[in-house]
């Protein structure tokens, strides 16, 4: 399983040197990719016909590079052979016990559908409080597992940590033809009605406040703006999604 990295940060950064020096990456001896594309470096004209045309509210210039950085890992990954790959952010803080190994033996143990997109991190935080849809039976290293209904993919946010599966890397590189946010979901099962995500709680992500402006913490999140004139989802709100809500249950805390 391929390992990417998003990070613009350079090779000497604090940042990354810390994300690294987890015990994932020290133990494993890991070959990784790291991609980090800076959207204050793409030119004007690209950033107008990327972030800004058609938009009432464009996307910032780090939005569109985290998004940028997720597609090109897709795309790399699609070049490979591999069934899965494993997407991080460089703020994901993850367990100490976790390796490569006991990852892929239990993603290939656990009963995963096709064109998926498996969250690692995320489901606990603020943002995904209201995130529903049905447990899983089987654990997933000792965690319990969200399959999440539709009307609540507008509900899923952060894209800290996932595996996807080479359908839904290809449809999420045909989604992001008119390009969201890297974690705008919203819209997916609309989009491919074959889409799934599934949400666990295994790796963490630092607790980051609307407006946070220390870069250590997020590049991205002071410039966070959600953009109103992309197709919007059938799903999240409506009759339907009120007894959705009645029956589908969000994760334990």
């Amino acid at each position: 399983m391929k390992i990417y990295v998003i990070s613009i940060e350079d090779e000497n950064s604090l940042r990354l040197k810390k994300f690294l020096d987890q015990d994932f990456f020290k133990n494993g001896q890991l070959s990784l990719t790291k991609i980090g594309i800076k959207g204050g470096d793409l030119s004007a004209k690209e950033y107008f016909e990327k972030a800004v045309r058609g938009r009432s509210k464009p996307l910032t210039p780090a939005e569109l590079g985290c998004t940028l950085s997720h597609l090109t890992a897709l795309k790399s990954f699609l070049a490979t052979d591999d069934e899965f790959a494993l997407i991080f952010e460089d703020d994901a803080i993850l367990p100490k016990q976790l390796t490569l190994k006991s990852l892929e033996e239990e993603i290939k143990n656990f009963n995963l559908p096709k064109n998926v997109l498996f969250s690692l991190g995320g489901i606990q935080m603020k943002e995904s409080l209201k995130v529903r849809g049905t447990l899983r039976d089987q654990l997933f290293l000792d965690k319990q597992v969200l399959e999440v209904h539709p009307h609540f993919y507008n509900r899923v946010n952060y894209a800290v940590a996932y595996v996807v599966d080479r359908d839904m890397a290809q449809n999420l590189l045909d989604y992001h033809r008119q390009i969201r946010k890297a974690d705008d979901w919203s819209f997916l099962f609309d989009f491919n009605k074959n889409s799934n995500i599934l949400m666990t709680h295994i790796v963490d992500h630092p607790v980051i406040e609307a407006g946070e402006t220390n870069t250590q913490l997020s590049a991205i999140e002071g410039e966070r703006v959600k953009s109103t004139n992309l197709p919007q989802s059938i799903y999240g709100n409506s009759l339907g999604y009120n007894f959705a809500k009645l029956k589908y249950k969000t994760y334990p805390r």
